[in-house]
C-alpha cells in the first residue's frame, strides 16, 4: 500500500497541483479547472503522460463527473445526499465510497476489498489529504475521485451566504406589504480536529 499526499484546491476553480508520495517524490501532476459544465481535471505523470481524467457533467446540487483512463470512458461519480454520512456508488468501476464530508474520511471498497482512504493530515490544518491506495495500477483513478470527494466536502471560503430578511416598508399604507433585506456574510469553515 502506498501512500501519496494530495493538496486541497479550495476555492481555486482553476490549479496545478504536484502529488508527492511518503519520501517527498513528485509523483503526478493534477491540472484543470472545474465548476461549470465541461470542465476537466487531468492526472498526468511528472513526465508528460496523461493517466486520467474526470469531466464534469451536470451541475446543480448533484453534480455528475465521468472519469476517463486512458481516453477511455471507465465510471461515474455523482455526489448523493448525505450530511453526517456518505454512501456513493461510482458506476462503470463497482466503487463503493463511504465516508463523511465532516471528517473527511473515506474509505473506497470494490465489493469487499479496499481500494483506497484518504484522511486529512492535521498538522497541516486540512491542506492536506493522505491517500492510501492497494493497487498502484489504481492510483490515477483513485486520485481523481478523491480530488472531487475532497472538493465536495470543503467550500470556498470567499463565497458569500445570501440571507434574506423582511423587513417592513416605510409606508403608509399597512397592505404595501414586506420588501427583501439582503445580507451577505462570508462563510466560515468549521474547525475539523
Amino acid at each position: 500500500m502506498r501512500t501519496l499526499y494530495l493538496r486541497e484546491h479550495g476555492g481555486q476553480r482553476q490549479a496545478t497541483t504536484i502529488i508527492h508520495d511518503e519520501f517527498n517524490n513528485a509523483c503526478y501532476l493534477l491540472t484543470g479547472k472545474w465548476g461549470l459544465r465541461q470542465d476537466v481535471l487531468s492526472l498526468y505523470t511528472m513526465q508528460g503522460s496523461l493517466l486520467a481524467e474526470v469531466k464534469q457533467v451536470t451541475l446543480g446540487l448533484w453534480p455528475k463527473f465521468v472519469l476517463y483512463q486512458n481516453r477511455q470512458r471507465v465510471g461515474v461519480i455523482a455526489k448523493s445526499l448525505g450530511f453526517v454520512r456518505q454512501v456513493i456508488y461510482i458506476r462503470g468501476l463497482n466503487w463503493m465510497v463511504v465516508g463523511s464530508p465532516l471528517s473527511d474520511r473515506y474509505r473506497v471498497y470494490q465489493g469487499n476489498r479496499l481500494v483506497f482512504s484518504t484522511s486529512p493530515l492535521e498538522d497541516t490544518g486540512g491542506l492536506y489529504q493522505a491517500v492510501h491506495i492497494a493497487d498502484q495500477n489504481e492510483e490515477p483513478l483513485a486520485i481523481l475521485v478523491a480530488t472531487i470527494l475532497n472538493h465536495w466536502a470543503h467550500r470556498p471560503d470567499h463565497e458569500l451566504a445570501v440571507t434574506w430578511h423582511p423587513r417592513r416598508v416605510d409606508d403608509s399604507h399597512p397592505l404595501r406589504g414586506l420588501s427583501p433585506l439582503v445580507t451577505t456574510s462570508p462563510i466560515t469553515k468549521p474547525n475539523r480536529r
